[in-house]
Protein backbone atom coordinates (compact mmCIF):
# COMPACT_ATOMS: atom_id res chain seq x y z
CA UNK A 1 0.00 0.00 0.00
CA UNK A 2 2.77 2.60 0.69
CA UNK A 3 4.39 1.34 -2.51
CA UNK A 4 1.47 2.52 -4.62
CA UNK A 5 1.01 5.53 -2.45
CA UNK A 6 4.29 6.59 -3.05
CA UNK A 7 3.67 5.46 -6.98
CA UNK A 8 1.27 7.68 -6.88
CA UNK A 9 2.71 11.04 -5.17
CA UNK A 10 5.46 10.53 -7.87
CA UNK A 11 3.03 10.60 -10.91
CA UNK A 12 0.96 13.53 -9.68
CA UNK A 13 4.56 15.54 -9.07
CA UNK A 14 4.99 14.79 -13.15
CA UNK A 15 2.06 15.55 -14.12
CA UNK A 16 1.57 18.84 -12.43
CA UNK A 17 4.51 19.21 -10.58
CA UNK A 18 5.97 21.17 -14.26
CA UNK A 19 3.16 23.71 -15.34
CA UNK A 20 4.00 24.35 -18.94
CA UNK A 21 7.78 25.86 -18.45
CA UNK A 22 8.57 26.25 -22.42
CA UNK A 23 5.81 28.73 -24.09
CA UNK A 24 6.10 30.90 -27.47
CA UNK A 25 4.89 34.50 -26.37
CA UNK A 26 4.18 37.49 -27.51
CA UNK A 27 5.33 40.51 -27.39
CA UNK A 28 3.23 42.05 -24.90
CA UNK A 29 3.92 38.51 -23.05
CA UNK A 30 7.51 39.02 -23.32
CA UNK A 31 7.43 43.13 -21.87
CA UNK A 32 5.32 41.87 -18.75
CA UNK A 33 7.76 38.77 -18.42
CA UNK A 34 10.78 41.14 -18.34
CA UNK A 35 9.20 44.21 -16.05
CA UNK A 36 8.39 40.69 -13.48
CA UNK A 37 12.41 39.97 -13.71
CA UNK A 38 12.87 37.72 -16.25
CA UNK A 39 16.60 37.63 -18.28
CA UNK A 40 16.44 37.93 -22.13
CA UNK A 41 19.03 36.32 -23.91
CA UNK A 42 19.20 37.03 -27.83
CA UNK A 43 20.99 34.91 -30.63
CA UNK A 44 21.08 37.58 -33.26
CA UNK A 45 24.59 37.88 -34.81
CA UNK A 46 26.49 40.56 -32.87
CA UNK A 47 26.51 43.39 -35.17
CA UNK A 48 22.49 42.99 -35.32
CA UNK A 49 22.52 42.98 -31.42
CA UNK A 50 24.62 46.16 -31.16
CA UNK A 51 22.26 47.60 -33.54
CA UNK A 52 19.40 47.45 -30.80
CA UNK A 53 17.88 44.62 -28.54
CA UNK A 54 15.73 43.98 -25.84
CA UNK A 55 16.75 45.60 -22.43
CA UNK A 56 19.15 44.05 -20.24
CA UNK A 57 19.39 41.38 -22.94
CA UNK A 58 23.06 39.35 -23.20
CA UNK A 59 23.95 38.34 -26.50
CA UNK A 60 24.49 34.80 -26.96
CA UNK A 61 26.53 32.86 -30.28
CA UNK A 62 23.77 32.00 -32.61
CA UNK A 63 24.78 28.27 -32.48
CA UNK A 64 24.63 28.04 -28.81
CA UNK A 65 21.99 25.36 -28.76
CA UNK A 66 24.24 22.90 -30.77
CA UNK A 67 27.28 23.45 -27.72
CA UNK A 68 27.81 21.09 -25.16
CA UNK A 69 25.91 21.31 -21.73
CA UNK A 70 28.50 22.99 -19.94
CA UNK A 71 29.53 25.89 -22.53
CA UNK A 72 26.05 26.54 -22.58
CA UNK A 73 26.06 26.64 -18.85
CA UNK A 74 29.33 28.45 -18.93
CA UNK A 75 27.91 31.13 -21.39
CA UNK A 76 24.56 31.57 -19.36
CA UNK A 77 26.80 32.08 -16.28
CA UNK A 78 28.93 34.37 -17.70
CA UNK A 79 26.03 36.16 -18.90
CA UNK A 80 24.55 36.82 -15.39
CA UNK A 81 21.89 34.68 -16.81
CA UNK A 82 19.93 32.59 -13.52
CA UNK A 83 18.59 29.60 -15.56
CA UNK A 84 15.86 29.07 -12.58
CA UNK A 85 14.13 32.00 -13.12
CA UNK A 86 12.19 32.69 -16.16
CA UNK A 87 14.60 33.65 -19.44
CA UNK A 88 13.06 34.98 -22.48
CA UNK A 89 15.41 33.76 -25.61
CA UNK A 90 14.90 36.44 -28.50
CA UNK A 91 16.05 36.04 -32.16
CA UNK A 92 14.90 37.60 -35.84
CA UNK A 93 11.11 36.44 -36.15
CA UNK A 94 10.85 32.82 -36.83
CA UNK A 95 15.01 32.47 -36.56
CA UNK A 96 15.61 28.69 -35.76
CA UNK A 97 18.38 28.83 -33.40
CA UNK A 98 16.12 31.11 -31.19
CA UNK A 99 13.73 28.38 -31.69
CA UNK A 100 16.75 25.44 -30.83
CA UNK A 101 17.93 27.38 -27.74
CA UNK A 102 14.49 28.01 -26.32
CA UNK A 103 13.83 23.59 -27.13
CA UNK A 104 17.49 23.12 -25.55
CA UNK A 105 16.62 25.39 -22.35
CA UNK A 106 13.48 24.30 -21.83
CA UNK A 107 15.28 20.91 -21.26
CA UNK A 108 18.00 21.78 -19.41
CA UNK A 109 16.68 24.68 -17.42
CA UNK A 110 14.58 24.55 -14.17
CA UNK A 111 12.85 28.06 -14.96
CA UNK A 112 10.32 29.04 -17.07
CA UNK A 113 11.47 29.90 -20.67
CA UNK A 114 10.06 31.37 -22.98
CA UNK A 115 10.56 32.12 -26.96
CA UNK A 116 9.54 35.27 -28.41
CA UNK A 117 8.10 34.13 -31.53
CA UNK A 118 8.10 37.36 -33.40
CA UNK A 119 11.38 38.47 -32.48
CA UNK A 120 13.14 41.94 -32.45
CA UNK A 121 10.31 42.82 -35.54
CA UNK A 122 7.30 42.00 -33.33
CA UNK A 123 8.55 43.79 -30.40
CA UNK A 124 9.32 47.03 -31.92
CA UNK A 125 5.83 46.95 -34.09
CA UNK A 126 4.44 46.50 -30.29
CA UNK A 127 5.56 49.88 -29.94
CA UNK A 128 8.49 48.63 -27.07
CA UNK A 129 11.93 50.25 -27.64
CA UNK A 130 15.11 48.50 -27.97
CA UNK A 131 18.30 49.80 -26.71
CA UNK A 132 21.97 49.42 -27.19
CA UNK A 133 22.96 49.78 -23.69
CA UNK A 134 24.81 47.22 -22.59
CA UNK A 135 23.37 44.76 -19.40
CA UNK A 136 26.34 44.37 -16.89
CA UNK A 137 25.08 41.25 -14.72
CA UNK A 138 27.50 39.66 -12.61
CA UNK A 139 28.17 36.21 -13.37
CA UNK A 140 25.57 33.46 -11.87
CA UNK A 141 26.76 30.05 -11.03
CA UNK A 142 24.70 27.62 -13.58
CA UNK A 143 23.68 23.33 -12.89
CA UNK A 144 22.16 22.22 -16.21
CA UNK A 145 20.66 18.89 -16.34
CA UNK A 146 18.36 17.12 -18.53
CA UNK A 147 14.55 16.90 -17.70
CA UNK A 148 13.73 13.21 -18.42
CA UNK A 149 9.91 13.64 -18.32
CA UNK A 150 7.02 13.57 -20.91
CA UNK A 151 6.77 16.45 -23.28
CA UNK A 152 3.29 17.28 -21.48
CA UNK A 153 4.87 16.89 -17.93
CA UNK A 154 5.36 20.05 -16.24
CA UNK A 155 7.84 20.93 -13.74
CA UNK A 156 9.05 22.38 -10.43
CA UNK A 157 12.02 24.67 -10.25
CA UNK A 158 14.68 23.04 -9.10
CA UNK A 159 13.85 19.85 -9.03
CA UNK A 160 13.98 16.44 -11.46
CA UNK A 161 10.92 14.03 -11.17
CA UNK A 162 11.51 10.54 -12.57
CA UNK A 163 9.16 9.88 -15.60
CA UNK A 164 6.08 7.19 -15.13
CA UNK A 165 8.03 4.87 -17.40
CA UNK A 166 10.51 4.91 -15.15
CA UNK A 167 7.90 3.87 -12.71
CA UNK A 168 6.32 1.57 -14.31
CA UNK A 169 9.64 -0.32 -14.41
CA UNK A 170 8.84 -0.89 -10.77
CA UNK A 171 12.11 1.25 -10.10
CA UNK A 172 12.33 2.92 -6.78
CA UNK A 173 10.80 5.94 -6.53
CA UNK A 174 13.17 9.19 -6.01
CA UNK A 175 13.18 12.70 -6.44
CA UNK A 176 16.68 14.75 -6.85
CA UNK A 177 17.62 17.91 -6.76
CA UNK A 178 19.17 19.90 -9.16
Amino acid sequence: MKRIATVLAALILSATAYAGQAHPVSADDAHTALAQGAFVVDVRSAQAFAQGHLPQAASLPTNTAQLPLSELARLLSQAGVDSSRSIIVVGDAGQPQAQALWQRLAQVASGRVLWLVGGVQEWQMRGHALTTDASSRPPVPQFLTHFDAPSHASRMAGSKVRTSALLERDLPVQLASN
